[in-house]
């Protein structure tokens, strides 16, 4: 089952290129502040300058799949490799230039989604079809991660509206099946219920090197309660469960709720 079939998985395509573009900006604003493009980011192998790096290329990519101008190459498991290989061919540019990129990329999306359907294709690596929605908030995930890293980075507040986490969240739904950790999960049989505070609620089933994702409706062994930006946070591993628990932003519940400790270990770091 495609999760654009499931109601509580789709994305709405207005707001979520909206939401692009205000976190666009605010990450272009943030990065404009930074005086040492060579500090370290905080939780990163990376400096400030690789980021924007980082940043300008991947969203000068998905302006550029959006207007059907390029097309993603290689495999999934090939995008980390990809993402080096555009740091290193930027070395040597200047900072200001990668900011003012991300904001003419960022700019760009936005324009290209008016007049789209959020149903639309969108091309994505491993010769997956997407949905310019799920594009959306693939691209919305990279800004709002991101702005994350380099505001605490800075030591300034990176806010992360409960909209956009869950804008977010289905989109990486979307992507489970190819993110599962094959190795780790090869021996592993466990049904998850995620249910998101304020939305959405889906199962995840974890079988055998293998992940599916289903409506919530059915039988689980572990549901997941959480916070929308807090789940966000520790599926991109940006942030602890221990801490997340004692915050009383993630719960776990079931007949065998210690599974849940195994649930953002069995994916592949997005």
């Amino acid at each position: 089952m495609s999760v654009t079939e499931i109601p509580e998985l789709r994305i709405d395509l207005a707001p979520a290129a909206e939401a692009v573009g205000e976190a666009g900006r605010r990450l272009a604003d943030l990065l404009s502040e930074v005086r040492e493009p060579d500090r370290p980011v905080q939780g990163l192998e990376w400096t400030m300058g690789e980021l924007a790096a980082h940043l300008a290329a991947r969203t000068s990519r998905f302006a550029a799949y959006l207007a059907g101008t390029a097309s993603p190459e290689g495999e999934i498991s090939d995008i980390g490799a990809e993402n080096q290989a555009e740091i290193r061919e930027r070395r040597g540019l200047a900072f200001e230039g990668q900011v003012e990129e991300l904001r003419t990329s960022v700019d760009a999306f936005v324009a290209t989604t008016r007049g789209r359907l959020g149903a639309d294709p969108f091309p994505w690596y491993s010769g997956i079809a997407l949905d310019v929605a799920t594009g959306a908030g693939l691209l919305l995930a990279e800004l709002v991660v991101h702005g994350f890293d380099a505001a605490r980075t800075l030591d300034r507040p990176w806010p992360i509206a409960a909209e956009d986490a869950r804008t977010i969240l289905r989109a990486s739904a979307a992507l489970a099946p190819w993110y599962v950790d094959r190795e780790r999960t090869k021996d592993e049989r466990t049904t998850y219920r995620v249910m998101v505070r304020g939305g959405p609620s889906f199962r995840v089933r974890v079988e055998e090197g293998t992940a599916s994702v289903g409506p919530a409706d059915g039988p689980a062994d572990c549901t997941i309660h959480a916070d929308p930006a807090t789940l966000l946070l520790l599926v991109y591993g940006r942030i602890g469960r221990t801490r997340a628990v004692a915050r009383g932003r993630l719960v776990a519940t079931g007949r065998r709720p210690w599974r849940a400790l195994r649930f953002e270990r069995s994916f592949l770091p997005p």
